[in-house]
């Protein structure tokens, strides 16, 4: 072996040690849905790029979702599967790493996948920012950020899109400057919903969150509240 290939191999084994060591701290780091999202999740069909949830009886609108950084996706299960119950069929997405912006083009593989009509995007916290960037397909009717907002890089404010809004009254982790500021990149007819007693992390179903306030009402009553707020806003168009 000549010494040039020993120093590329060397470097390609630093490489990948360093990429291992990267990968096992995302995963230490990363948040995981509890037994009840789990169960929830047992009613999904799973494919290789979503778990996906069919509208009971008569479908509505399609939803497709974007989790939180280094939140499973399942965490989500139990929303997807309530929005089922209001006709509403939802596709969470799976991410690598279960980082968004590493996929920020599954979204749009997924619309025009499938030849989806009347979709809503939808994603919490980071998973909103890159919903956002995907909200021009002409598919898209609509989007919904829970404890979100667009990137300086996305502009919506000229756009027809429908928008809703939810956060949380006793979100710590939120960027509220940069969500304040973020407002004059989304329509005028933007719906802002607060749910009041409600913190970052019962967006999902994954515990308590490092860094968010406490909540003064229950997981399933936040849960409960983004449904509702969510369901309504689909189906009445």
């Amino acid at each position: 072996m000549t010494k040039l290939r020993k120093i590329i191999l060397s470097l390609v084994l630093i490489l990948l040690v360093l990429l291992g060591i990267g990968s096992a701290t995302l995963y230490t780091q990363t948040y995981r849905p509890v037994l009840k999202a789990q169960a929830f999740a047992q009613k999904a069909e799973q494919f290789n790029d979503y778990f996906y949830f069919k509208a009971v009886g008569k479908e509505q609108a399609t939803l497709v979702f974007y989790q939180g950084a280094l939140v499973e996706e399942t965490s989500y299960a139990g929303l997807a599967a309530k929005l089922t119950n209001h006709g509403i069929s939802t596709y969470i997405l799976k991410t690598p790493l279960n980082l968004p912006v590493l996929a920020s083009k599954k979204a749009d593989q997924v619309i025009n996948t499938k030849h989806l009509k009347n979709v809503y995007l939808a994603g919490h916290s980071l998973g909103g920012v890159v919903a956002s960037m995907n909200a021009k397909d002409k598919a898209v009717k609509g989007l919904i950020l829970l404890a979100s907002y667009p990137s300086q890089k996305t502009n919506l404010a000229q756009s027809k899109l429908r928008v809703l809004s939810i956060t949380a009254s006793q979100d710590k982790v939120l960027k509220w400057n940069n969500y304040k500021t973020a407002k004059k990149r989304l329509p005028k007819s933007t719906d802002y919903q607060t749910i009041k007693g409600g913190n970052h992390g019962q967006f999902g179903n994954y515990g308590h969150q490092k860094g968010d306030g406490t909540a003064t009402i229950t997981q399933d009553e936040q849960e409960r509240q983004v449904v509702q707020l969510m369901s309504s806003f689909i189906t009445n168009q």
